[in-house]
């Protein structure tokens, strides 16, 4: 790769590491003015969830907008945008234990946990991004060899789980999970088109 191109990573990368963390500044400072609502820890839990599943989004959506944009310095960006993903993923568990909860109680954890669906939900999405983080560093992808490949194929799915455990938290509707799940179904689509395209053509030779 030329120098050109180098540059011109460090720089992607170096905003998205910015516009990765602006969320967190933006965090603190609320925490600190006291700008959040009547439930400071719900509106905590709800904003690095949110963060997290955006991101996620992101990711999601880069192979299809790497190929609309013809940027395929894209692809570079998705450990960078992974592993953040995870960090958000891990401050809203955190949210959840310390703020609601409370550190010293796991067994309320784990009893909350498995009594409520969207918490289900929620601890399989956990789980499945920190798979993918842990297995992102080149070290853990050449020790799994090909199952680094199925480890990450669980993008997708926990892409469409993270978005049912949002709307299956949310006490009412708004479209806002409505436009996640359609971008993720054309990302979907999009990754998928050719396998698709294989399974639907022997149908197509009997019409």
């Amino acid at each position: 790769m030329n120098r050109e191109g180098r540059v011109a990573i460090f720089s992607l990368k170096t905003m998205l590491h910015f516009a990765a963390l602006c969320p967190l500044l933006w965090l603190i400072f609320a925490i600190n003015n006291q700008l959040l609502g009547a439930d400071p820890a719900k509106d905590i839990q709800h904003f690095t969830g949110i963060t997290a599943l955006r991101l996620l989004l992101v990711i999601s959506l880069i192979p299809m907008l790497a190929y609309f944009l013809r940027l395929n310095i894209l692809f570079q960006t998705r450990k960078l945008l992974g592993l953040w993903c995870f960090f958000w993923a891990l401050l809203h568990l955190c949210s959840y234990l310390f703020l609601e909860i409370g550190w010293d109680n796991l067994s309320l954890f784990f009893s909350e946990v498995f009594s409520r669906v969207y918490l289900v939900i929620g601890a399989i999405c956990w789980l499945s991004l920190f798979l993918m983080a842990i297995s992102s560093f080149n070290g853990v992808r050449i020790r799994l060899g090909h199952w680094w490949k199925r480890i990450h194929t669980l993008l997708y799915p926990t892409m469409l789980l993270v978005i049912l455990h949002y709307i299956l938290s949310m006490k009412t509707m708004t479209p806002e999970p409505v436009l996640y799940f359609i971008m993720v179904s054309a990302a979907i689509f999009y990754r998928y088109k050719n396998i698709m395209a294989k399974m639907i053509a022997p149908l197509y030779k009997k019409i």
